[in-house]
């Protein structure tokens, strides 16, 4: 079946998805990424840390890759020790570089899930790093999308509640101008993902971290986004949702409060 520009799909192949392991809601005793013996397909090491093929496939045209972050179960990016966070964080963005400069794809995709709700299924700390052949995220994520109403911002980094969320309704967004302050960047960035997994909601700890590449504007850029059901609208009709402004407004000072309480 030929689509259209505007109608750009992946092909998940779901006889490989259906083997994969799930220790999520399944709850499957055995986790491949604690048996580090048994690995196959690592790119690289630091460590703990392994960059790996991903040994399920399920998207057709793409190249998937994973990061397991620690060596066991425990553990989740938000409360690592800050020194661990950041040295993981930039292992993580030198293999996103490395697959984004091969010249074999048309973007190259960098996220994380958590929680029940993020759409993982291995509770094992990890991040993912596809190749995408025949897809420019960049197609339907643009710049308007990581802008908002600023909660802090410096020279250097600036964090905001989305304007224009690609999903809705809180988005956060990072974005650093300076790779001199990535201490401060790595450091904001587990704060805002333990705001969602401690203060943002009774409803869900979940969240997912997307990393973004602009080639018009340097920078690193990060969304933030905790996770719920999808809202019906966005499902149907592709229509994100914002919330009114004094509850916009209520999580900025919330989020703000919490980061600018935090130890450095």
């Amino acid at each position: 079946m030929s689509t259209g520009d505007d109608e750009r799909v992946l092909e998940f192949n779901l006889n490989i998805g259906k083997k994969k392991p799930d220790t999520i809601h399944r709850h499957e005793s055995y986790c491949p990424f604690c048996d580090v013996d048994n690995l196959k397909g690592i790119l690289a090491k630091d460590g703990p840390i392994i960059w790996l093929k991903n040994a399920f496939p399920v998207l057709k045209n793409t190249y998937p890759t994973l990061i397991i972050e620690t060596e066991n179960d425990d553990g989740e990016f938000s409360t690592y020790e800050p020194v661990y966070a950041e040295r993981l964080l930039r292992f993580a963005l030198d293999k996103w570089r490395q697959l984004e400069e091969s010249g074999r794809f048309k973007s190259v995709l960098f996220y994380r899930n958590y929680g029940s709700m993020s759409g993982g299924t291995i509770r094992h700390p990890h991040m993912q790093i596809v190749g995408l052949e025949e897809h420019d995220y960049r197609e339907d994520v643009h710049l308007r999308h990581l802008q908002g109403t600023p909660v802090l911002v410096t020279k250097t980094l600036e964090i905001n509640l989305s304007d224009r969320p690609l999903l809705g309704f809180y988005e956060i967004n990072l974005i650093l101008r300076d790779h001199a302050d990535f201490s401060v960047f790595s450091r904001r960035l587990q704060g805002i993902a333990l705001y969602m997994t401690r203060q943002f909601s009774k409803y869900t700890n979940s969240y997912n971290l997307f990393f973004y590449d602009f080639p018009e504007e340097a920078g690193l850029f990060v969304k933030v986004v905790p996770r719920f059901l999808t809202n019906p609208l966005y499902v149907g009709y592709k229509i994100p949702q914002i919330t009114d402004t004094v509850s916009r407004q209520r999580l900025i000072d919330a989020v703000r409060r919490f980061l600018t309480e935090e130890k450095e």
